[in-house]
């Protein structure tokens, strides 16, 4: 377009690792996919974990792991490894790997979109599989499934949290916090921008409290660069940009076709019918290696707005390495009734019924009919 420049965008390259045996494809599969650096003290428990909620397959890319992640990967029959050397910043925070292959190897599936660090919990999913939840989702028309991102931590200073890999990671971190949780509409997949938690208590206390010019100037900043990325590389707009602590919006489940793509990792994407059942993501940030991955990846500056949050974490982590999460208001993790309980996840009595039609030995489609 004459008298107009428009920015180049970085290339990217994803090479697959192939394995010797790579499974055929099967149709109806569920499949989840990943973006991973050092994380193989996670990889055991989230490969578990996922296996036994219904997915068939992984797809990983993985982007400079040093620490044996991608040899353990090469080693699982179920999952295609990917490498990358390009930058996490320029590809907005993985969101370019991600809508890669999703655009390759999701089209036409339901998709699970998650980081290692998550597990995906929905009303019921300790009994019920996720074959069942996309059933029921597909029964009446919705195309996605929006989550809250819910923080665990450790009963004690994080520095002494033991964690094995391949232990249950809820065992060694099982407490969150209850509240507060703000929820401000947004014109995005999903509708709500959501706030709070121990990381805003404990890392941004100074936001507890927002002011309503504020809160507008958030939500204008951020719908513009969400549906303009490439804004974030915008001088004058990073002078404006307003502090906010982490985002707990997430939509990590979601039935893919063509016009699919996430916005922002899988905080917000493309327009989806959503129904009024929600999940909770567990997020398991705070296990052993927190100090650690903090300091490095301050230092090493990858992360959005040049990794501003993790230079929050290694300064408090400097000033107290004896620094615990728990609080008088912390709660212990019990099952996904609890997390419907506390309004931190929404059932509905067509779930119920549904889980009740699959107890009992039914075909969950014929239930709705």
């Amino acid at each position: 377009m004459a008298g107009v420049e428009m920015p180049t965008p970085p290339c990217h390259v994803l090479v697959e690792r192939r394995l010797a045996s790579v499974p055929q494809y099967e149709p109806r599969e569920v499949r989840l996919f990943s973006k991973c650096r050092n994380e193989r003290l996670r990889l055991p428990w989230f490969l578990t974990y996922y296996r036994d909620l219904g997915v068939n397959r992984f797809f990983i890319v993985d982007n400079g792991s040093s620490d044996g992640s991608v040899d353990y990967l090469l080693g699982q029959p179920d999952v295609h490894v990917f490498s990358t050397e390009g930058r996490f910043q320029e590809a907005c925070g993985g969101t370019l790997w991600l809508n890669t292959l999703l655009a390759r190897f999701g089209v036409g599936s339901w998709c699970v979109t998650v980081d290692i660090d998550e597990l995906l919990c929905y009303p019921g999913s300790e009994n019920v599989a996720l074959q069942e939840l996309i059933a029921h989702l597909d029964a009446h028309g919705y195309e996605a499934l929006p989550c809250l991102l819910l923080d665990l931590y450790p009963a004690g200073p994080m520095s002494e949290c033991v964690y094995v890999p391949g232990d249950d990671m809820i065992a060694a971190a099982p407490l969150f916090d209850v509240g507060p949780y703000r929820r401000t509409s947004v014109n995005l997949c999903p509708d709500r921008w959501i706030s709070g938690g121990p990381r805003e208590r404990v890392f941004y206390p100074e936001l507890r409290t927002e002011s309503l010019r504020r809160r507008i100037s958030r939500a204008l900043y951020h719908g513009l660069t969400l549906r303009m990325p490439s804004l974030r590389r915008s001088r004058w707009l990073r002078l404006l940009r307003p502090r906010h602590a982490p985002c707990l919006t997430k939509i990590p489940l979601a039935k893919w076709d063509e016009n699919s793509r996430y916005l922002s990792a899988n905080h917000f994407m493309s327009p989806k019918r959503l129904p009024t059942e929600s999940g909770v993501l567990l997020h398991f940030k705070f296990l052993s290696d927190f100090a650690v991955r903090a300091l490095q990846e301050a230092k090493r500056g990858e992360y959005f707005d040049g990794a501003s949050e993790y230079q929050r974490y290694a300064k408090e982590l400097i000033r107290n390495p004896q620094l615990t999460l728990m609080y008088e208001g912390s709660a212990r993790f019990r099952d996904t009734g609890q997390l419907v309980a506390l309004g931190l996840m929404q059932d509905s009595p067509e779930w119920k019924a549904a889980r009740r039609t699959v107890r009992n030995g039914k075909r969950l489609d014929e239930a709705v009919r």
